[in-house]
Order: C-alpha cells, then sequence, then structure tokens
C-alpha cells in the first residue's frame, strides 16, 4: 500500500488545496497517514510559533535578534511530548578567548576615538597612528570637555550635558553597556561580526565576560564665544557600537583577566557651519591644550583619516601590519603587559590586549586580522 509521503503532509497544512485528491483520500481511511499527518501539523504549529513576532513589538523586529534567541529556546530541555522543530544553523557558534587587555585595548581606542572625532567636519578614519600622552595632557582635554577620567569610568547617565567655554556638550546613548551570555547574542544586539582565535596563548582561559557597548552620539553646539567663524557650528560625533571579550587566567586566579579582544565601529564625525581645517585650527588652540600635544595632532597627517591611539608617556609605541592594515602595538618597559589596535579594511576598529608579551599579542591579533 502507498502512504502518503511526509512532505505531502505537510502541505496539507500550509496549502491544502495543493494536495492530489488520491492522497487525501488514503489519508481519510489510513490510520497510520493519520497518526503521521497529526505530528506534522503540530511540528508546524510549534514552529509559527517560534517564530511569530511578541504580540507586544510594534514595527518590525531585530530579525538577527530574534534568531539567536530562537536558537537559545530550541536548545533548552524539550517538554515530554513536545515535537522536535529541527532548524538549520545561520550563524555558527565560535569558542572566544581574551583577557585583562580591558584597559590596554578598549580604553585605548575609546580615548582615540575622543581625541580624532574632535577635530574635523567630516571624519572617518581608515587607519591608526600613535600619540604620546601624559597625565597632563590628559588632564588638560579633560578639562577642556567638561569630564573627568572618574565620570568616565564610572559610566557617563545615558543622556547628558555639559556646560563648556565655547559651547555646550551633550550626549545620547543607544543603552547602557550591559554582559549578555554568549557571543552569538552580542554580534546579534551590535550587528557586528566578531573573530575568535584558533589559538590562545599560554596562561590564558576561559571566556569570563562578555559585555556590549551602545552606540553613544555627542554633539558640541558652539556659542558666539567662540567667534564669528566657529560660532553657531555643530559637530556631532558617533561611536559605537562595541563587543569586548575578556578572559581568565588557566590557574584559575580570582578576577584575574589576562586577555581581552575588542571591536568597534569605527568613529564618525559631521558639522555644519564650520569646515575641518577651522574646526581643527580651533579646538587645537584651546587655551590649556599644552602645545606639544596640539604639535603631535597636527603631525598626523589628514586629520578626517587618521585615528590616533594615545600612548602614555613610558611605553614604547611601534608601527606595524595586521592583515595589512596599519596597526599601533603599545608596551609596557617590563614587557608583561601589551596591547595592539588597527583597523581592519571593513572599517572596524579592533583592539587586542592583556597580561602578556608583545608576540602572544601579535600572535592573537594576526589570527583576527
Amino acid at each position: 500500500m502507498r502512504h502518503v509521503p511526509s512532505p505531502v503532509l505537510r502541505r496539507l497544512v500550509d496549502e491544502p488545496m495543493a494536495v492530489p485528491d488520491r492522497d487525501r483520500r488514503h489519508l481519510t481511511g489510513c490510520d497510520r497517514c493519520q497518526a503521521e499527518s497529526s505530528k506534522v501539523a503540530a511540528s508546524a504549529a510549534v514552529a509559527s510559533r517560534l517564530l511569530a513576532a511578541p504580540p507586544d513589538v510594534a514595527g518590525v523586529a531585530d530579525v538577527d535578534l530574534e534568531w539567536i534567541m530562537l536558537q537559545e529556546r530550541l536548545r533548552e530541555p524539550g517538554t515530554p511530548g513536545r515535537p522536535v522543530v529541527h532548524v538549520p544553523r545561520r550563524m555558527p557558534r565560535r569558542v572566544v578567548t581574551l583577557g585583562t587587555g580591558t584597559a590596554v585595548a578598549a580604553g585605548v581606542v575609546a580615548l582615540g576615538v575622543g581625541a580624532a572625532a574632535a577635530l574635523n567636519s567630516i571624519y572617518a578614519p581608515t587607519h591608526v597612528a600613535p600619540v604620546t600622552v601624559s597625565p597632563a595632557d590628559l588632564a588638560a582635554v579633560e578639562n577642556i570637555a567638561g569630564l573627568s577620567g572618574a565620570q568616565l569610568s564610572g559610566g557617563l547617565p545615558p543622556s547628558g550635558s555639559r556646560q563648556l567655554a565655547f559651547g555646550e556638550l551633550s550626549w545620547t546613548s543607544a543603552g547602557a553597556p550591559r554582559q549578555v551570555s554568549s557571543i552569538a547574542r552580542a554580534s546579534a544586539l551590535t550587528h557586528l561580526a566578531f573573530s575568535a582565535p584558533a589559538t590562545l596563548p599560554a596562561g590564558v582561559g576561559p571566556a569570563s565576560s562578555i559585555a556590549v557597548a551602545p552606540q553613544v552620539t555627542a554633539t558640541v553646539h558652539f556659542n558666539a564665544s567662540a567667534g564669528p567663524t566657529i560660532g553657531g557650528s555643530t559637530l556631532e560625533v558617533t561611536a559605537g557600537p562595541g563587543i569586548v571579550v575578556q578572559y581568565g587566567s588557566r590557574t584559575g586566579s580570582d578576577g584575574l583577566t589576562t586577555l581581552a579582544i575588542a571591536v568597534m565601529a569605527r568613529p564618525v564625525a559631521s558639522s555644519t557651519g564650520a569646515t575641518a581645517s577651522q574646526l581643527e585650527a580651533f579646538l587645537l588652540s584651546r587655551p590649556g591644550l599644552p602645545r606639544g600635544l596640539a604639535q603631535e595632532l597636527r603631525m598626523l597627517g589628514s586629520p578626517g583619516t587618521t585615528l590616533p591611539v594615545p600612548v602614555p608617556s613610558g611605553m614604547s609605541a611601534q608601527q606595524l601590519n595586521i592583515g595589512g592594515a596599519p596597526a599601533v602595538l603599545i608596551t609596557v618597559p617590563s614587557g608583561v603587559a601589551s596591547g595592539v589596535v588597527w583597523e581592519s579594511r571593513d572599517g572596524m576598529v579592533h583592539g587586542v590586549g592583556g597580561l602578556l608579551n608583545s608576540g602572544d599579542v601579535l600572535g592573537v591579533a594576526r589570527q583576527i586580522g
């Protein structure tokens, strides 16, 4: 006896008018096909519920995030009698590895964004370059920006503003930084591809935390005190989103981060009114900005294509290539910690660093780049 094949039974659920009459007649008198048809219909109902948008969400949902959440729900142990739904993998999950370079890598990237973005009316960097900074330099920049290092490290509110000597600084964030459970979820939330190294340096343990940082937009409205050339202009800088993955120690030392890998969308800036050269001349001539720092920034060349990487005084900096792109390697004098920052050809800024020598850090970076 010829039974109704499973694809035809599924078509009976989706397109009942497309099923031949002979199969319909067979189904009415065959207990086996009726039982199989019930299973197919139940499986289709489960798939429909899982793939449906939440009823309280208005508009179009984030498809990537919903897909990751669906995959995680399907991996949970099923309840008795629940039909099994096989879903093809859309996004491979990879084992990640990293550590302490959050201060060396993510911090350096963040400082570089702040230093460079304020210089251009249209800013979209394509490469990085080192700029030596001292504690006095950083204090001067904090004073001009009206934000202290303590405020930045403690976390700014999602939105706010500060009065400056020449206008007002305001910022908004797409959300708050937060920990997530997997690289796949971090990628879905940020729409960034995260590349994990295939092998880790000796002593580096498993991932201890995965965090996502939101996109942040800062705007400077220049008032009349900025002068006739700059007054009335607006400078808008957008940075992020980003992903930071930290890795612990293989020895299991509590709280010790040995390696960190960060990736973020390159910062961009635009202005209305003043041109790039006018803004650069104005900002680099601010009272209180150290002359040496201003001169270093001027020597970078085209500010619209260069992301300055701050190098704390006393540390060494070396320019090299990662994946064919210019990179800056920073190393402490003892060699026990190092970090490297570069922008890949797809416009992503990467940072790798930690309690590792430069050879180990470069080995991880070159696997990624």
